[in-house]
């Protein structure tokens, strides 16, 4: 039974390498600053360290439109409006499908005052992504701005239809209902709007509704080639040797950033982190005995894969500094805990 633990182990440490291809150093460097630049994007005090960050990437990459769009973004989180106009103009001439430029040039340019501009930028948005409710409560913002009461009336009610448990839409139909007299929708609409007020009390994240998912940084899935085009090849390689196949256990971080899946393997007496099959040493947690269970995490938002290792003696955050672990606080009151 001892030695059929040891193989299974064996060969799922060999299966989980196959899943961490070769890639070379200059894609390793694109990512870094990629997720670099979303956490700083994410993170309400870094929005300037964003912009750092993602046009390092725009600078490994000029002609990509992916990297131009997260640099324009980045630099209107910053309050950089005019520069990061100019970006998300010439990604548009570069790719006129994504979404993210019309929805953000159209916020902007409400913004501004812009009116006709905006309705162009978010009249495309719609078209492009017909069933957001955001986009069309925009829009008819912009129309009543401009004075198109109807226009603006016939876009609210498509936002409340597209998402009723918004309160935006059913706020600004009450109030066109109750200027133009309309006593009975009026009510209706304010009795809906105060109902998802309440029900949203205490929510952790307000509604907010110049945001959706096209606000954030285009993010798209990377082309790999189809099975049919490379098919796979499997390799059995004994990558390490000596584990407790009772104690043993394993799982998949990117260690260093790099959108590479590395391998961390610990048992009660120690820890390896495998890089492409290879143990990277020094990692900061050889010195490490008595493992109950360690957990992945980005305590510090920082883009890179953290570590809250229980030992014997209790929890210990290791913080990951470009896949070298350094040891960060001892939690209090975690002695004797298991997981």
């Amino acid at each position: 039974m001892g030695r059929f633990r040891i193989t299974v182990c064996t060969a799922v440490l060999c299966s989980l390498l196959l899943l961490a291809a070769d890639i070379p150093p200059s894609t390793m460097q694109l990512w870094e600053y990629r997720n670099l630049g979303k956490a700083f994007y994410e993170n309400p005090d870094t929005h300037l360290e964003a912009v750092q960050e993602l046009k390092k990437a725009l600078d490994m990459k000029p002609d990509s439109v992916r990297e131009r769009i997260n640099y324009g973004l980045a630099l209107l989180r910053a309050g950089q409006t005019d520069a990061g106009v100019a970006e998300l103009l010439k990604a548009q001439k570069q790719d006129a499908s994504i979404p993210h430029t019309w929805f953000n040039l159209g916020i902007v340019y409400k913004h501004s005052g812009e009116y006709d501009k905006s309705l162009t930028q978010l009249r495309e948005m719609a078209r492009l992504v017909p069933n957001d409710a955001v986009t069309h409560y925009n829009i008819g913002a912009v129309l009543r701005s401009k004075g198109d009461l109807e226009g603006a009336r016939a876009e609210f009610l498509k936002a409340e239809e597209l998402n009723s448990d918004l309160a935006g839409p059913h706020f600004q139909l009450f109030t066109l209902y109750q200027r133009a007299g309309d006593r009975g929708p009026a009510a209706k609409e304010l009795a809906v709007f105060q109902e998802i007020k309440k029900r949203q009390e205490g929510t952790a994240v307000p509604e907010d509704m110049e945001w959706n998912f096209y606000a954030e940084l285009y993010d798209p899935p990377d082309a790999r080639p189809s099975a049919a085009d490379e098919p796979t090849r499997y390799e059995d390689r004994i990558v390490s040797r000596g584990w407790d196949p009772k104690t043993t256990r394993m799982i998949l971080i990117d260690a260093d950033g790099s959108g590479h899946a590395d391998l961390l393997v610990w048992s009660r007496d120690k820890v390896v982190l495998l890089k492409r099959g290879i143990e990277a040493t020094p990692s900061g947690l050889e010195d490490l005995k008595d493992i109950r269970d360690i957990a992945a995490g980005d305590f510090d938002n920082d883009g890179l894969a953290d570590l809250c290792i229980v030992i014997g003696t209790g929890a210990i955050v290791f913080h990951n500094d470009h896949g070298m672990f350094k040891k960060h606080a001892e939690l209090p009151g975690t002695t004797g805990v298991t997981k």
